[in-house]
């Protein structure tokens, strides 16, 4: 059995499910900027939320990411993907008051919702991406947004990184969850991004709960956490036959599975390592 190689660092082995708590060195206060945690030697305490997405190399050569599991639970050799796409929080406008003005080294944006209410902390982990107008092309990962906010209302994002070109009236931005938090069994149509094959079973988490008008967490759930193969060997669902060699990527028709990847289809994840049969689990070299 394979185990992850990076002892030092991997907060729960390849195959264990870790109990909750999510927190495992104690204050789980993430870096950032004016980071106070009180982790051993300076070294930042941690949640398993702030590490979904971080990958980790195992002793047979394949790469492996944290995720957190979303409402469903999922089985061992499945394709998951990011959450579906939400194209509300897309291409939307900023405003630029003097307690947040968006300038550059600076890390808070004020950004206006639109129609659809946003939930406290929807986007920590995530990204902001500058998509229009001045500052155009930036990529900064988001910190937290602290405060929920009903439809058409503003709110303050956080950011890890520094804003690196100044914003102003003209610049838009949106805004994508990360994508390794709240996964899903790849649907048959695009939704979002495949990230990686299950290589153990992960529960379905219980998800927090939120008010329906003002965004307010009410409850806080009980998140799952495991890996997910992102590079290498790993077994994974079949759609149809399939030779060894042949590209393969989503199934247009079944959920979690793999087939021959098209270029008007499916994008290619990875490449089949034997001949395959329908319906069962066969072994693809995975490359996310």
């Amino acid at each position: 059995m394979s185990q992850v190689s990076d002892y030092k660092s991997s907060p729960f082995d390849l195959n264990v499910q870790p109990a909750a708590p999510s927190n495992y060195t104690g204050t789980a206060t993430p870096p950032g900027p004016g980071y106070t945690g009180t982790g051993l030697n300076g070294v930042p305490d941690y949640s398993y939320d702030s590490l979904c997405g971080v990958k980790f190399s195992t002793t047979d050569g394949r790469t492996v990411a944290i995720v957190r599991n979303a409402a469903t639970a999922l089985s061992v050799g499945v394709m998951v993907q990011e959450p579906a796409e939400v194209t509300a929080f897309e291409k939307m406008a900023i405003t630029v008051p003097t307690a947040t003005p968006a300038t550059a080294g600076t890390y808070q944006i004020l950004v206006t919702n639109g129609a659809t209410k946003i939930n406290v902390n929807q986007f920590q982990g995530g990204y902001l991406v500058v998509a229009s107008g001045t500052g155009k092309g930036q990529t900064l990962q988001i910190a937290g947004n602290q405060n929920a906010v009903a439809s058409t209302g503003k709110f303050l994002v956080t950011l890890q990184d520094a804003i690196q070109t100044t914003l102003d009236a003209t610049s838009t931005v949106s805004l994508i969850a990360n994508p390794y938090t709240n996964v899903i069994i790849a649907p048959s149509s695009e939704t979002g991004a495949p990230l990686g094959v299950t290589a153990f079973a992960i529960a379905a988490s219980v998800l927090p709960t939120f008010d329906g008008t003002t965004g307010a967490q009410t409850a806080t759930g009980t998140p799952v956490y495991g890996f997910i193969v992102t590079h290498g060997p790993v077994g994974c669902l079949v759609d149809t036959l399939t030779n060894v060699g042949y590209p393969v990527g989503r199934s247009a028709s079944v959920a979690g599975a793999v087939s021959v990847a098209t270029l008007t289809t499916a994008a290619a994840v990875g490449t089949s390592m034997q001949t395959q049969t329908d319906t069962q689990v066969g072994l693809i070299y995975l490359n996310l």
